[in-house]
């Protein structure tokens, strides 16, 4: 409203610059106009401030209603048959929660160090297919969750048990040469290249140890043509001893 009032302030100034000759009544026309923009102006002002305190009233009673009704269900559920028993019930099933959750973070705190002390006796291509499982562990703190910890525990055991029920081919470096390697699940390991190496791979506290044997190449060579399918199946002899 005070931007209209100006507007016509303008306007009539404007106006009678211009035209110096205009009638009195003209004048007198737009001096009435502002007048009751001004009026219409202090009439919707008292009726804003009158709605504003309306409004605010009803606030007021709407929040007073609002915290009785709070209190009269708080009143109510404390009143309630059986009330005082859910309530100890369900902070008895909370402490047990809580109670299982540290039991499992110790759990795992515990056997972090132990698998990663395991997998340091996994063949190479196991350690490999454990890595992600391996480097979760190494990063893991006792303050995190422990589920992802668990996780890499229960993944690199299942790996290792799938590891050890079968047979496994893989090319490694052995006697500075890249050989052939072949295992016999976490058991034993042999090894041959096409020239004159050959050896066994036992495993051991610190990892697998080889031991270069020669005289087991040709037997080695016969079982990997026929794991190949090159020569028809056949028996081999290889060095195994079972305690």
């Amino acid at each position: 409203m005070q931007r209209t009032v100006l507007v016509l302030l303008l306007t009539g100034f404007t106006t009678y610059a211009e035209e110096p000759d205009t009638s009195v009544a003209a004048l007198r026309e737009t001096i009435s106009k502002i007048v009751d923009t001004q009026t219409l102006e202090s009439k919707e002002r008292t009726d804003w401030e009158s709605r504003k305190a309306e409004f605010a009233a009803l606030l007021e009673l709407h929040r007073k209603e609002i915290a009785l009704l709070a209190e009269e269900l708080e009143k109510a559920g404390q009143s309630a048959p059986g009330h005082g028993a859910s309530a100890d019930a369900l902070k008895a099933e909370i402490e047990s929660l809580k109670q299982t959750r540290r039991l499992a973070k110790e759990a795992v705190a515990r056997n972090v160090p132990r698998a990663l002390a395991l997998t340091t006796r996994f063949p190479d291509p196991l350690k490999k297919d454990c890595e992600t499982e391996i480097a979760s562990l190494i990063e893991w703190v006792a303050a995190d969750e422990p589920r992802e910890a668990l996780q890499s525990i229960l993944s690199i055991l299942a790996k290792a048990q799938q590891f050890d029920r079968r047979l496994t081919r893989a090319t490694e470096i052995r006697d500075g040469r890249e050989v052939d390697v072949l295992y016999l699940g976490l058991a034993r390991a042999f090894y041959a290249d096409k020239k004159e190496s050959a050896g066994i791979g036992e495993p051991g506290s610190d990892g697998w140890k080889w031991t270069t044997k020669p005289e087991i190449r040709v037997e080695l060579l016969a079982a990997f043509d026929t794991l190949d399918k090159k020569r028809p199946p056949a028996m081999v002899r290889l060095p195994l001893e079972i305690q």
